[in-house]
């Protein structure tokens, strides 16, 4: 996005209150890269972000940084440049693939709840099945953490426990496109513990 200083020049007239909320819509941003409708003062700072939504990307602009929203979801990410984003290794990357497969799974069911949810041994068991390990409780607890503060997630309870619900949040989808899923699938099924191994020996029982 170009930006001009006209672009701007709304922020002037703002008054005390929405000047505070326009501080805490770009501080939410920079600090958990989403706004979620449902999830920020009862969706106050959700309906003063899209109603100042050009205002915002103007803001964002200056630094670089785009804005990215689905009004069908509900939600607002940041689109940093490579110099602001997140490295995750591999397991949070294919524990971000999970979660959003969950998402996009339980969001189709009726319920009552604004938003889907699983427990933490759900998505432990769809790991061992995707990845093909099960991922140990220390780094499962620091990941599902990580997703917490990046508004993908809330966990009801204690990490560590299989029983504790996770409630999952629209941001997944954003987080990541329908391409990074295929893409991440991909690699994941080929680099599945034990499938070389097994493809070996299928060859060499075809040989004798």
């Amino acid at each position: 996005m170009n930006v001009e200083s006209a672009d701007l020049d709304p922020i002037g007239e703002l008054t005390d209150s929405e000047m505070d909320l326009f501080r805490s819509a770009a501080q939410t941003l920079l600090s958990r890269s989403f706004i979620v409708r449902g999830l920020n003062r009862d969706d106050t700072l959700w309906d003063f972000s899209i109603r100042n939504i050009r205002l915002l990307e103007a803001w964002f602009a200056c630094a670089g940084i785009q804005l990215k929203r689905d009004e069908m979801l509900g939600v607002i990410s940041l689109r940093p440049g490579s110099f602001m984003r997140a490295r995750l290794g591999k397991e949070e990357t294919c524990a971000l693939l999970v979660a959003r497969l969950l998402f996009e799974e339980k969001r189709t069911e009726l319920s009552l709840s604004r938003f889907p949810s699983v427990r933490v041994f759900d998505l432990v068991q769809r790991f061992r099945a995707v990845i093909g390990y099960e991922l140990k409780k220390t780094r499962l607890v620091d990941i599902l953490r990580a997703f917490g503060r990046w508004q993908l997630l809330l966990a009801d309870g204690d990490l560590s426990d299989p029983e504790t619900v996770l409630v999952l949040y629209p941001s997944l989808a954003l987080a990541l496109d329908q391409a990074a899923v295929d893409e991440i699938l991909a690699a994941a099924q080929k680099e599945r513990p034990g499938e070389n191994h097994n493809a070996e020996q299928e060859d060499e029982k075809e040989s004798e």
